[in-house]
Formats: structure tokens, sequence, C-alpha cells
């Protein structure tokens, strides 16, 4: 069974692997000021999502800006063994429901530019997050959290 948990110093040579064959990565890795989680499987760490429950993104550097507090995906990836199995969903899923906790209203992200950029921005619309600024590098996407929340629900009880 998948198990989303807190990462631990233990798993910052796994993180790092797993970042750069994602092509997220460059150096060692330290997840400074940003919250994290991995997604285990069977005793090993397939992914990870770094991210801040407490985020003004770019609101001074004129981004939309959004009603309540936004929390943001900073970085995200799976492995690429374990993708389409629902693991990068759950990760979200994990980051809304600790966003609605904190009282944020609205997941946000960047998709990374570059390699795979395609498959990043199709799985984040397959998710339910959305472009909410014009299209162009760094254009972020988006959803409220009690909207994404209901239609991890709906998928879930149809999944059933």
């Amino acid at each position: 069974m998948l198990l989303i948990r807190e990462i631990t110093q233990a798993d910052y040579p796994v993180v790092e692997e797993l970042l750069n064959s994602n092509v997220l990565g460059g150096g060692s890795y330290t997840p400074e000021g940003q919250e994290v989680v991995v997604a285990e499987l069977h005793g090993s760490v397939v992914g990870i999502a770094e991210f801040q429950l407490d985020c003004d993104f770019g609101r001074d550097e004129g981004r939309p800006g959004h009603s309540g507090e936004q929390a943001w995906i900073l970085t995200m990836a799976v492995a690429v063994t374990h993708r389409r199995h629902g693991v990068g969903r759950t990760l979200i899923t994990e980051i809304a429901r600790r966003a609605q906790d904190a009282g944020r209203t609205f997941l946000a992200l960047v998709p990374q530019d570059g390699d795979q950029e395609t498959d990043r921005r199709a799985f984040f619309w397959a998710c339910g997050l959305v472009p909410i600024e014009p299209d162009g590098p760094g254009a972020a996407w988006g959803s409220p959290v009690a909207q994404f929340l209901a239609s991890e629900g709906a998928a879930t009880t149809q999944g059933s």
C-alpha cells in the first residue's frame, strides 16, 4: 500500500536521485525552507513533493491574486516505473488536504519547463489543475482546494 509521509534525512540520497532522473535536480539534496512529503511503496521512496502551505508566490511580481491564502507545490517527481499508478495524484491530494487543514483555499503550481513538459502539463490537467494565467514560461496552474478535493472524492468513488 502506498504511504505518504514526511521526508527524513535518510531519504535525501534517494530523493536526489529521483529528482535528477526527472531532470529536476542538481547537486546534493537539502529541502531548505519547504515542506516535503514522500510516497513510499514496499519500503522504497517512489515519489516526492515539495510545497509551501503559506505562500504568496509572485503576487508582488504581478501574478494574479486569488481569494484566500495560497498553497504552492514547488517540485514534484515520481519514479518512471511508478507513473500512471496514482502516486502523483495521491501526493497532490495529500498537499490539498494539508492546505485545507491550514485554512488555505487555493492550490497552485508552475509546471516545470523543459524535458517532459508536455507530460507534466497533461498530468496536472488530468488532476484538475488548470492554467490560471496566460500560457507562457512560468505560467501558474491551480484550483480552489475545496474543488480539487471534491473532484478527488468523486474520482475515488467512481474508481471503487
